[in-house]
């Protein structure tokens, strides 16, 4: 049973410098034209008010730093819960069905290295446990040995993205891009005997991990933030893979 439960577990998964000319013993300013690079610069400052100068950040912009937090389908946990409920029923009989202890989610780190592209990384974390099993006590007739099988999900993975539109207004600016990310996932599955079972009798204790690459590719995503909210914002996602099998969403913070 341990062997195919591992099968199927493992397949589940600024500014431009005026010049100063000396004439006459008068001292002269001239600006010089601006540079694409300084006018790119000048985008980023907005006028000085009261004395501070604000800087007006776009969710994709070159050296902009964006921290996410996102919230993933269960598409993938509901399936390797589907299945461990099934291959624990050859064994246990009629097994109730397993649950999302913690629910797929991610958090992020991006760095706008262009104007349009972006690299960072991301940590996605998620956990299955069976239903309370219950095994005889030999020793003891008519006693129950009673614990649970935990499937804990981790994967750590490097994203880059590309930002194929990008709006700027004066009070929000939005992103629609695509990307991929690739790295490592682990699956570790563990038997934890329930709080209150006091007993010691022998349980088929079923533990392990499996390291596996992993990846996640964004078909397309969305990025906005506002303002007013002091570069808070929301994102939201369709793609596949180890994190999540559909829409993600979550918060953003650009800075």
């Amino acid at each position: 049973m341990f062997r195919a439960l591992t099968l199927l577990l493992t397949a589940a998964i600024g500014f431009s410098n005026p010049a100063i000319a000396q004439y006459g013993g008068q001292d002269t300013t001239q600006t010089s034209t601006p540079t694409p690079s300084a006018k790119n610069e000048q985008r980023r400052i907005a006028p000085k008010i009261e004395g501070h100068t604000a800087l007006q950040i776009h969710p994709i912009q070159k050296e902009a730093m964006t921290f996410l937090w996102t919230n993933n389908s269960n598409i993938l946990v509901n399936t390797i819960g589907s299945g461990l409920q099934k291959e624990l029923e050859t064994n246990f009989g009629n097994v109730g069905n397993s649950i999302v202890t913690k629910k797929p989610t991610s958090i992020g780190y991006q760095y706008h290295f262009r104007d349009r592209w972006t690299m960072g990384v991301q940590y996605t974390w998620a956990e299955v446990t069976s239903d309370t099993l219950a095994y005889p006590d030999f020793e003891i007739p008519g006693n129950y040995a009673y614990f649970q099988y935990v499937v804990k999900l981790n994967s750590f993975l490097a994203s880059i993205d590309y930002a194929w539109k990008i709006k700027n207004t004066p009070k929000m600016s939005y992103a629609l891009y695509s990307g991929i990310a690739l790295g490592n996932s682990r699956i570790d599955y563990n038997t934890v005997r329930m709080n209150y079972d006091s007993s010691s009798s022998y349980i088929p204790a079923f533990n392990g991990g499996v390291d596996m690459n992993g990846f996640q590719v964004t078909i397309i995503g969305i990025k906005q933030h506002f303002r007013g909210l002091r570069n808070f914002g929301y994102h939201a996602e369709l793609g596949a893979g180890i994190n999540s099998i559909g829409l993600s969403y979550g918060l953003t913070y650009t800075l």
